[in-house]
């Protein structure tokens, strides 16, 4: 539970960080730009009952934010995989 709570913890702080560098990735920003990312998107405000505008863009906001929490959340996830690794063979 400990563990989980620390995993977490570290997946909100790198978050924001995480989501700037993935959006930045000029790869990324071109497709979010065009209108291939637009129409990968069109299915999410139809279930969200986007009427555009503004409320597209907060939903491409918030699906950015989730795919940078997911990917802090593997990052953080692996970062207490390899210290918890390296504390196990440091006390043989």
């Amino acid at each position: 539970m400990k563990k989980a709570l620390i995993c977490i913890a570290l997946a909100l702080l790198m978050m924001l960080p995480v989501t700037i560098g993935i959006v930045r990735i000029p790869i990324v920003e071109k497709w979010l730009a065009s209108s291939a990312g637009y129409e990968f998107f069109i299915p999410l405000f139809k279930a969200l009952g986007s009427i555009g505008g503004e409320s597209n863009m907060d939903i491409i906001f918030a699906a950015t934010l989730v795919v940078g929490f997911v990917v802090s959340l593997v990052l953080a996830a692996a970062l207490l995989a390899i210290v918890s690794r390296l504390r196990h063979t440091h006390r043989r």
